[in-house]
C-alpha cells in the first residue's frame, strides 16, 4: 500500500504528476508553494476543535436512545472514536501551526518544520489503525449480538494488532519522507491514500447486515426478523457513516487540477478543500456517535447468562 500511495498519484494526469513531485523535506524555491494566510491557518484550526468536540462527545456517548447503558461493551468503540478524531484534531491543528508560522524557505527546510509536518501527516496514517479496529469493533459486535438472519454475507474480524502494524508501518514511510513532495500540502493526499484498505473495511462491515430501514444500496431485513443493536443504528446515521469515510477521495483528483488549471489562491483553495474535510469528518463523528450510543443496547453479559440458563 505504501508503493500504491506514492505511485498513484502519479497516474492519474499531467497535472498530478506536476504537483506531487518528491521532496523527502527538502524544498527549493522554484518548485515550493506553501500558503501562509489565515484562510488556510485559520481553517485549521477551526477543524481541530470541532474534531475535539466530536471526539469527546463519542467519548461520552454512555447511553442509547432509548435509554440502555453497558459501559463494558461501549468502551471499546468509544475510544476508538475518541482516538481517530482527536487524530484529525492533531492533524489539522499541527497543519494550522505550520502554515501559520513557517512562512520562508529557510524555514520549511529545518528540523522542527520536519519534526511539525511529520506530525500532521503522521497523525492521517496512524489514523489508519483507528479506522481498521473502529470496524473489527463495529464487525464483532454485529456478528455477537445480532439476529443471524440478518447477515448478508459474512466478513472476517481483522485483529486489532494488524491495524496497529498497518498503521506504524505507513507512519514509519510518512516521518522518513517518502510521502513528502515540494508543495507540502500534497503530501497529505499521498497520507490519505493509505486510508484506502482501512475505509474499505469500513464500508464493507456495514454492507454487511440486511437492515430494517435499509437505504438503496442496503439488503433489506426479513420484517419478521428484530434485532436490538442493528436496529438501533438508523438508516441516516448510516449513510453519513457511508458518505463521510469516502467524501474526501474525489479530492486528490480535483486538487492538482485547481493548482495547476485555475487561478485559485492557495488560500482560498486550502479552505475549499477544508469545508470538504469539515463534511467528511464531521459525519464520521455524527455517525460514530450514534454508533456509540446504539452499541449501549448490546445486553450485559450477566443478563445473557440468566437468558440461556
Amino acid at each position: 500500500m505504501k508503493e500504491f500511495s506514492v505511485f498513484f498519484p502519479q497516474v492519474i494526469s499531467e497535472a498530478s504528476r506536476k504537483t506531487f513531485m518528491h521532496a523527502s523535506y527538502k524544498y527549493d524555491a522554484i518548485n515550493t508553494y506553501f500558503d501562509n494566510t489565515i484562510w488556510t491557518w485559520g481553517t485549521d484550526y477551526m477543524l481541530a476543535v470541532l474534531m475535539m468536540y466530536g471526539a469527546i462527545k463519542c467519548l461520552f456517548a454512555t447511553q442509547s436512545a432509548t435509554g440502555e447503558t453497558n459501559n463494558d461493551a461501549t468502551r471499546p468503540i468509544r475510544f476508538l472514536s475518541l482516538a481517530l478524531l482527536t487524530a484529525y484534531s492533531m492533524s489539522v491543528f499541527c497543519g494550522g501551526i505550520a502554515h501559520q508560522y513557517y512562512d520562508t524557505l529557510e524555514s520549511l527546510n529545518t528540523r522542527s518544520f520536519q519534526i511539525l509536518w511529520s506530525l500532521c501527516l503522521g497523525s492521517v496514517t496512524f489514523a489508519t489503525a483507528y479506522m481498521g479496529m473502529i470496524a473489527a469493533e463495529i464487525c464483532s459486535n454485529l456478528k455477537n449480538n445480532t439476529d443471524k438472519n440478518r447477515v448478508l454475507f459474512h466478513v472476517p474480524i481483522i485483529p486489532n494488532w494488524a491495524w496497529l502494524f498497518y498503521g506504524c508501518y505507513m507512519t514509519f514511510f510518512c516521518v522518513s519522507g517518502d510521502f513528502s513532495c515540494k508543495r507540502p500540502a500534497s503530501d497529505i493526499f499521498i497520507a490519505g491514500i493509505t486510508q484506502l484498505a482501512p475505509t474499505l473495511y469500513c464500508e464493507i462491515v456495514m454492507l454487511s447486515r440486511r437492515w430494517s430501514d435499509a437505504c438503496i444500496f442496503e439488503a433489506k431485513a426479513s420484517p419478521s426478523t428484530r434485532d436490538i443493536v442493528a436496529d438501533g443504528i438508523k438508516a441516516k446515521y448510516r449513510c453519513m457513516y457511508y458518505i463521510g469515510f469516502i467524501l474526501n477521495a474525489p479530492l486528490l483528483f480535483f486538487y492538482p487540477l485547481a493548482v495547476q488549471y485555475t487561478s485559485i489562491s492557495l488560500g482560498i483553495l486550502n479552505a475549499t478543500l477544508h469545508l470538504n474535510l469539515c463534511f467528511a469528518w464531521g459525519m464520521q463523528a455524527i455517525s460514530l456517535h450514534h454508533i456509540c450510543k446504539a452499541s449501549n443496547r448490546i445486553q450485559p453479559a450477566s443478563e445473557q447468562s440468566i437468558k440461556l440458563n
